[in-house]
């Protein structure tokens, strides 16, 4: 069984980074540069992408997190703030304030690299912070190898690269380079058959084109989540020896039997592969991607298929509690550090409406609420015990 193993770490361990055998020395002038992007984030790692202060790593390594201080590799520590993150493709963005760098100016960020640069064979460079080692004197590690795999479909990881560059706990949300010094995707998991979360060889990266793909979305988010497409709802896939078709259309312009070539440009080899190139794209209204099929009577066409969302995992959480008081719902409790806070809401207040729906009792407060996701930005509009309406949208996050 192929185990997943996600790269943060909560302690260090003595551990002596190493390079793929026979590698290439990586130039001294090549390798400063490319340190110069590289962030410690929390246990794990980041990396300053563009010259204003943003900084990419995995959702899993800020996950709980409520403190986003970061340094740089030259010791140099900022306050950071949360823009965005994407718990499903394990990407989140930070910022720290250019005005904030000593001296001023802009940050050594790293350029993302194109598609043509995710070249199988080509050497790579990984930084990270292995087993926290570098939290003992500021010391980033730098491994080098290959590019084994380019744009890949691996679980929730639907669009990655994989390398054999030596990674371990501590090196997510690293970046991988190219020889060119361009940022080929983040490191975020490795594969093991012994479950063991030490470098095995078998290391993926949230490719380049995945993080450009969502980018915009993070940081427009306001410290909320983006989210992920998915296949059409109903749609359902089997496979045989000649590939993979089309068995109930759904929501869907198929046809039972079409057999699906590419989706998005990218080529079809599974049920698993399918499903993770309809999840692979941001969820924006109106969504949809083209897809290639091959019909029964050996024509090929091309459709713009409608998409669906793949929801954020976990139970929606706001913070709140309610009781029923005199005919009227009232705010029993107010978590603290909850989103519900974060919005100024106060114990005592009448709850009046939500999203425009008038609030009488607990049902109706509870019938207002269902279907809400991890995500969504539900309004409140309430009146405190002066008598004071307040309205104001409460950011549902994943529950802590």
């Amino acid at each position: 069984m192929i185990r997943t193993c996600a790269l943060w770490v909560t302690a260090a361990y003595a551990l002596t980074a190493f390079a793929a055998e026979g590698a290439t020395p990586v130039p001294k002038a090549l390798a400063d540069r490319l340190l110069a992007t590289y962030v410690f984030v929390g246990g794990g790692s980041g990396v300053l992408i563009g010259t204003d202060g943003l900084i990419l790593t995995n959702n899993h390594v800020i996950d709980g997190l409520r403190d986003y201080t970061v340094r740089t590799a030259d010791s140099t520590t900022y306050q950071a703030t949360l823009l965005g993150t994407d718990p499903v493709g394990d990407i989140a963005l930070l910022k720290i304030d250019p005005a904030m760098r000593p001296g001023g100016g802009s940050f050594p960020g790293a350029e993302l690299a194109p598609l043509t640069a995710l070249l199988p064979g080509s050497e790579v460079i990984a930084i990270g912070n292995p087993f926290a080692l570098g939290d003992l004197d500021d010391v980033p590690s730098l491994s080098t190898g290959v590019l084994s795999c380019g744009r890949i479909v691996r679980g929730d990881y639907s669009d990655s690269v994989q390398s054999d560059a030596p990674v371990n706990p501590g090196n997510s949300g690293g970046p991988l380079f190219d020889r060119n010094g361009l940022l080929l995707g983040i490191n975020g998991q490795i594969r093991s058959l012994s479950g063991y979360r030490i470098n095995s060889g078998i290391g993926l990266a949230i490719a380049s084109t995945q993080l450009a793909a969502f980018l915009p979305e993070l940081v427009a988010a306001d410290g909320g989540y983006v989210r992920h497409t998915a296949a059409p709802k109903g749609l359902e896939l089997a496979s045989d020896a000649d590939g993979v078709f089309v068995k109930k259309t759904g929501d869907s312009p198929l046809l039972v039997g079409d057999r699906l070539m590419t989706i998005a440009g990218r080529a079809v080899a599974s049920v698993p592969t399918a499903m993770g190139l309809f999840a692979s794209l941001p969820a924006r209204a109106g969504a949809g991607t083209t897809v290639l099929v091959a019909r029964s009577d050996g024509q090929s066409t091309e459709l713009v298929v409608p998409l669906s969302h793949t929801p954020i995992p976990g139970n929606p959480y706001h913070g709140l509690s309610f009781v029923e008081r005199d005919g009227t719902t009232i705010i029993g409790h107010v978590d603290q550090n909850s989103p519900a806070s974060s919005a100024g809401f106060t114990v005592g207040s009448q709850v009046l409406s939500i999203e425009g729906k008038p609030i009488t009792t607990k049902v109706s407060l509870l019938r207002a609420l269902v279907g809400r996701e991890i995500g969504d930005r539900v309004e409140f509009t309430t009146r405190d015990r002066a008598g004071t309406d307040k309205t104001a949208k409460v950011l549902f996050k994943q529950h802590p």
